[in-house]
């Protein structure tokens, strides 16, 4: 649908300083902040090398916030140095651009920041000014790659399939059945759909289509912008319906623990611009939204969106000024929800070994033992995963123990929070 006037919410408890937000979720320790890399190392040439599909975030030639998702097949993204970075896409697209790879049946994905530099039919060239290891929390939360966790949503008109057209999911197709674990909280009400006694109904929210993919979505990428103009996009994910309709305008999406950078949260501070992209497991429509946001610390907001006994710190509060269905032919082409496809265990292994050589790369006192912790990938991994699920039970979610997962997504390479 097309963009709409706009309609601030009115936010309480509203965060307006990097002093704030600090106070409330902390500083990223000196090992987060040592992940950050001003270039593309090994470790991230390999998880390039096997990622399928990126959430994409760009302005428009308007300067309107965008996102979307970009590839079709393992290797789309290719790195020609390790400060340039060429893109398989048809979108022309200029400016600061930023990614979150993901490969399918693994926790990590790759987040990389830079700035396009050359344009040319059928591809874009990048010059890398971030990248860094994102933590498994997002796909672990969401079981995006597991196939107990995966939803099913068709799609409307299964002529528009194929083309970058709208396309509504059917309420009706639904899965009836859903797991405990991926149920939202009983307080929440109906996912997707405003509170009874919201005032507006209206709204770029209202469409059907919207609404059922908000109702069911696990997992989206998420992107914003600083002061200085440079994007950032990174992964969100929970229990589906996680994303709270407020009315018909207006979104809150929680924040959860994780490695204390608050990416987005800082950039908000000082550009409002956001938009998102959200998958739905199963289907290869995607929900695309965009407008303004403000981080906040409203009790009654974060209440609402408990997951057990865990409160999320902090909220965005999205005024939505566009929001559509489209189906997604790149991701319709990297077929992520096959999970015949997705990493095995040798290879989460050695993107273990590779991502440890990285994090010892810069950190001295772990250069000696470089070599011996990538011997020991398979045990290491297997350990900070039973770390990660012990966290994570402890935030209500329920996860299935390594024995008893049914998904290479159950399981992660490396805790990066």
């Amino acid at each position: 649908m097309p963009p709409t006037a706009r309609k601030t919410a009115t936010v309480k408890n509203r965060i307006t300083t990097a002093e704030q937000l600090e106070a409330i979720i902390g500083r990223p320790s000196a090992m987060v902040r040592k992940k950050e890399l001003a270039e593309l190392d090994d470790a991230c040439r390999d998880m390039l090398a096997l990622a399928s599909l990126a959430g994409f975030g760009h302005l428009d030639a308007g300067g309107h916030p965008r996102t979307t998702m970009i590839g079709g097949s393992p290797g789309f993204a290719h790195p020609e140095s390790p400060t340039r970075l060429a893109i398989a896409t048809d979108l022309d697209v200029s400016g600061p651009v930023s990614f979150v790879f993901l490969l399918p049946g693994v926790g990590e994905t790759l987040r990389v920041n830079g700035t396009v530099t050359e344009r040319t039919p059928g591809r874009l060239v990048i010059t890398v000014e971030q990248a860094y290891v994102h933590c498994a929390r997002a796909i672990l939360r969401s079981r995006l790659w597991s196939p107990s966790g995966q939803q099913r949503l068709t799609t409307g008109d299964p002529a528009q399939r194929g083309k970058d057209a709208p396309g509504r999911p059917a309420a009706s197709r639904l899965p009836e059945a859903v797991g405990d674990h991926l149920r939202p909280p009983a307080h929440a009400g109906t996912p997707g759909q405003p509170p009874a006694d919201a005032e507006d109904p209206g709204g770029p929210l209202s469409e059907p289509g919207v609404r059922d993919v908000l109702a069911a979505t696990p997992f989206l990428v998420l992107s914003s912008w600083d002061g200085d103009g440079s994007s950032d996009t990174s992964p969100r994910g929970d229990v589906p319906g996680f994303v709270r309709v407020v009315d018909g305008h207006t979104l809150a999406i929680p924040d959860r623990r994780g490695n204390k950078r608050a990416d987005t949260s800082r950039n908000l501070l000082t550009d409002g611009r956001t938009s998102a992209a959200a998958l739905v497991p199963g289907s290869t429509d995607v929900l695309r939204l965009s407008g303004t946001a403000v981080p906040t610390d409203d009790p009654d907001l974060l209440a609402g969106m408990a997951q057990g006994s865990a409160v999320p710190q902090l909220a965005l509060v999205v005024t939505v000024e566009h929001a559509e269905v489209r189906h997604n032919q790149a991701l319709a082409d990297a077929n992520v929800w096959d999970a015949s496809g997705h990493a095995d265990d040798a290879t989460r292994t050695e993107l273990m070994a590779s991502t440890t050589r990285q994090l010892a790369a810069k950190t001295p006192a772990l250069r000696g033992l470089a070599k011996l912790l990538a011997v020991f990938a398979r045990l290491l991994r297997r350990a900070i995963d039973a770390t990660y699920r012990r966290a994570l039970r402890k935030e209500g979610y329920d996860l299935p123990t390594p024995d008893t997962a049914t998904g290479a997504g159950d399981r992660h390479v490396r805790q990066n929070g």
